[in-house]
């Protein structure tokens, strides 16, 4: 994908929660502004207790109900941006580690900066602080304030998730 565009690749981290998405729409933006490729990664673990999907699921199964998602996901967001070229990767492991090392030869990382829930971050840290720290190409991280129903990037928020903004 970079060497087709030439013009670089953004690696943006979806976990399915409004700051992934804003995560995804500012990055999807950004490689239509720019002509970069897009990689869209969602980081998942097989875990009944973690994640819905791998509830009396294979780690086959479960990946491809995540791969799906993301797919689904990426083609609404995308949609309306004319010639976004998008890749989708449902690795599971470390959202941190496989992010950065996704983002070695990147333009550009992007993460929102909060994930899904307490526990989750609790139990894996913070995968923005760790991009932050551990990233070789710079990091986008978009803050909550971007979100805001009023700002931009929550209105389009709100256009592709109604009832989420």
């Amino acid at each position: 994908m970079t060497e087709a565009t030439g013009k670089g690749r953004i690696v943006v981290g979806v976990d399915g929660s409004d700051a992934g998405m804003a995560a995804l729409l500012w990055a999807a933006g950004q490689a239509a502004s720019s002509g970069a490729g897009l990689e869209v990664v969602t980081v998942w673990t097989h875990d009944a207790m973690l994640d819905d999907a791998s509830v009396n699921r294979t780690l086959e199964e479960a990946r491809r109900v995540h791969f799906h998602e993301l797919e689904k996901l990426v083609a609404t967001v995308t949609k309306d941006l004319g010639g976004v070229n998008a890749r989708c990767l449902a690795p599971d492991g470390d959202p941190a580690g496989i992010l950065v090392d996704r983002a070695k030869d990147a333009t550009m990382l992007v993460v929102g900066s909060h994930g899904k829930g307490k526990l989750r971050a609790a139990l894996a840290g913070s995968v923005s602080s760790a991009c932050l720290r551990h990233a070789t190409c710079p990091v986008a991280v978009i803050p909550p304030p971007a979100r805001a129903p009023e700002s931009a990037l929550g209105k389009r928020l709100a256009e592709v998730t109604p009832g989420k903004a």
